[in-house]
């Protein structure tokens, strides 16, 4: 719940025992999550891994089998996984059989838990099929290939749910093949590298989120399934939104000058804040350079001289909160520097 923003969550779903969590491991670091070959289900409920990556965190979600026979799976781990990642790793054993495939449109079946009435959005989710230890030759077209095959009516609309919740541009299909097999190697940079371009900050309508606010999405979606069975996602986004971010924020605008700070510009100003250089004349060394308002006392000073004052860390104008300076940036408009944090809350875009 400490983790700053943006949060990147993966999360790896599909076959029980097909290898999820040995992908898992070799994206957040050998080890990271136990694996065996025996018939018992070795991950119960979901495992996390936390992974920095600037200027936010990955959360690695390795997901409980959902068809071992000695698992105890259970939908809330789909509807996790649906709901919190922005990159799924459907992983399936050997090759890209019909079972798989129904697997998958079964748990996309299974988000329907979420209900949504046209308030709030979730994020644009990304699919990549992947087969583990592989016994066939596939092209990277396989996964299209599937999916526009004809076949009887049930298996149709199976192939139908797949294509509409993610369309070609969200798709990639990978097999990786036992990691004996001398193509291993190159086969596994390929997944890993479709994994890092896939994952993308997790948004609440059009907020980026943190740890915290990730924590508390999940308590609250634990709490909406154990007492209704279902998760309303106008619900979550009003929780999310209102109780996790809104009123800690009005309290840190009353608690800080930045309302009266605000209070100097325009709506159209407002509206075009972005990061970015911001040019003045140095209050200490007088010379006309690029720098940024000093938060307590609106003086403006180069970055050569912030340097020398602060080297290490500098204080957010808005959260009042020291950084380093990587995480952070100078905002054009207020002309001075805020956490990242603060820039994605305020809806500032910082890339």
């Amino acid at each position: 719940s400490e983790l700053p923003g943006p949060i990147c969550p993966i999360a790896f779903v599909g076959d029980g025992r097909s290898g999820k969590s040995y992908l898992a491991s070799k994206l957040a670091g050998e080890g990271t999550f136990p694996t065996d070959d025996s018939d018992v289900a070795v991950t119960e409920g979901i495992d996390v891994a936390v992974l920095p990556s600037h200027p936010g965190h990955i959360l690695v979600f390795d997901c409980e089998g959902g068809n071992n026979a000695m698992s105890k799976s259970h939908s809330i781990v789909t509807v996790v996984g649906a709901l919190l990642a922005t990159a799924l790793v459907f992983v399936t054993d050997g090759k890209a059989s019909e079972a798989a495939i129904e697997a998958l449109a079964q748990m996309l079946q299974e988000r329907s838990l979420i209900k949504c009435d046209g308030t709030g959005s979730l994020h644009a989710q990304s699919l990549i099929f992947v087969v583990n230890q592989n016994r066939l030759r596939y092209s990277d077209e396989a996964l299209d290939k599937i999916l526009a095959a004809k076949h009887d009516e049930e298996r149709t609309e199976l192939r139908e749910l797949i294509n509409s919740s993610y369309p070609a541009d969200r798709r990639q299909f990978c097999s990786v093949p036992s990691d004996n097999k001398p193509e291993f190697e190159e086969q596994w940079s390929k997944l890993h590298d479709a994994i890092h371009g896939a994952a993308r900050p997790l948004k609440m309508g059009k907020l980026w989120m943190t740890g915290l606010q990730t924590a508390e999405m999940l308590r609250h979606v634990e709490q909406l399934l154990r007492k209704h069975g279902k998760v309303s996602l106008p619900s979550l986004h009003r929780h999310v939104i209102l109780d996790s971010w809104l009123r800690p924020t009005v309290g840190q605008v009353l608690s800080t000058r930045m309302d009266k700070l605000l209070e100097g510009f325009s709506e159209e100003e407002l509206a075009k804040q972005k990061v970015g250089q911001v040019a003045g004349v140095c209050e200490d060394c007088k010379e006309s350079a690029n720098g940024w308002l000093d938060p307590d006392t609106e003086d403006f000073y180069c970055e050569a001289c912030w340097k020398k004052f602060s080297p290490k860390v500098l204080k957010c104008s808005f959260c009042n909160s020291f950084h380093p300076w990587p995480l952070g940036r100078v905002e054009q408009v207020t002309k001075m520097w805020h956490c990242m944090d603060c820039l994605m809350q305020l809806g500032i875009d910082i890339e």
